[in-house]
């Protein structure tokens, strides 16, 4: 097991540079490469590339989530001793497939706090016939966070992290019904990193976010919970910590319903609606939601009920290997119809 030695959040490019060349010195790095994506985050990792003492002057640019990029990438860093990964979700999760399959460490500075994909060991990347894969990926020697670029982020992207992060709570119920019906053993540490990891954001001022300019005191929680929340996957040794029915519904929704929301967005519907069937407050965790200003995924983005529940229904099947609430007896059709529509009629 590997864990981050640094999770440090700054203000601004030159604080950043700073504190990724006190990183990849007094870790003994010499050699570094920069990966970014090809849009938005361009510059600032073409600035961090000219910045880092031995880098390679370009960046290497991930173009998309897919297997044939990841082997591209591993191509273009052979010569590193470290990457640095520089962007959204889809370029850390190349880049640690990369490193995974290179064997290199991967610093990670995010610039959207999305999912907790930051500072975990999972990759999700599309297969050669379009399908996402969760796969293994190479977990972060350190987090270097520019708290001015996240928080400049498109408020969407980080109501999302919310998202991903709120699944906690269902995911470690749905660990305990798996371990209840003999599948599975709950590790105990991994479910407190997680639990607390999730709990972190609760308390926090939230109308902040819903305004579309989030507090810094909630982006430092935020940043903090989606990081435990990787370290518990990785302590367990799966994403069963931070990975339930909920998630199951966001792959369904992708499947039937492609680019319906991101994937944290779907992800906190899922919640809600495993929330209800799992006996838990949903409503509480709705109002919560909507003050964070996630009513569209609390309405179910607009899709009609029936659709809704179709896609709760095919959730199973996304990953029948996983026992959750939507595997239990009582989850029947007409459990998750009424469980679906409850929570769009609120």
């Amino acid at each position: 097991m590997e864990l981050p030695r640094y999770l440090r959040a700054v203000h601004g490019e030159e604080e950043l540079v700073a504190l990724l060349r006190a990183i990849t010195g007094g870790l003994g790095f010499a050699r570094p490469v920069v990966v970014s994506g090809p849009t938005h985050t361009a510059a600032l990792g073409a600035g961090l590339s000219a910045a880092l003492p031995g880098a390679v002057p370009d960046p290497v640019h991930v173009e998309a989530n897919t297997q044939s990029e990841v082997e591209r990438v591993v191509q273009a860093v052979s010569a590193a001793d470290v990457v640095v990964a520089v962007g959204g979700g889809k370029t850390i999760d190349v880049a640690k497939s990369a490193c995974d399959a290179a064997g290199l460490p991967v610093i990670v500075v995010p610039t959207q706090l999305t999912a907790d994909g930051i500072a975990s060991p999972v990759s999700v990347i599309r297969d050669s016939g379009g399908t996402l894969r969760s796969g293994h990926g190479r977990l972060p020697a350190a987090v270097a966070v520019d708290l001015d670029v996240v928080a400049a982020a498109q408020p969407a992207r980080t109501r999302a992290g919310l998202g991903d992060l709120l699944a906690n709570h269902t995911a470690l119920a749905d660990w305990e019904l798996a371990a209840a019906a003999g599948g599975e053993e709950v590790d105990d540490f991994a479910s407190l990193l997680a639990r607390s990891a999730a709990d972190l954001v609760y308390g926090t001022p939230l109308p902040s976010l819903a305004a579309g300019r989030p507090a810094l005191d909630f982006l430092h929680r935020l940043l903090r919970g989606l990081v435990l929340s990787g370290l518990a996957m990785e302590i367990a040794g799966s994403s069963r910590p931070c990975s339930g029915a909920e998630h199951l519904i966001s792959h369904a929704l992708d499947a039937l319903h492609p680019g319906t929301a991101q994937h944290g967005e779907q992800v906190a519907f899922g919640t809600l609606v495993a929330t209800h069937l799992q006996g838990g407050d949903w409503q509480v965790l709705r109002e919560f939601m909507v003050s964070a200003g996630m009513g569209d995924a609390a309405a179910g983005f607009g899709l009609p009920a029936d659709e809704l529940v179709a896609a709760v229904l095919a959730a199973p099947s996304m990953r029948p290997d996983r026992y959750t609430v939507l595997s239990e007896p009582a989850s029947t059709d007409d459990a998750v119809g009424t469980a679906v529509r409850d929570v769009l009629a609120t």
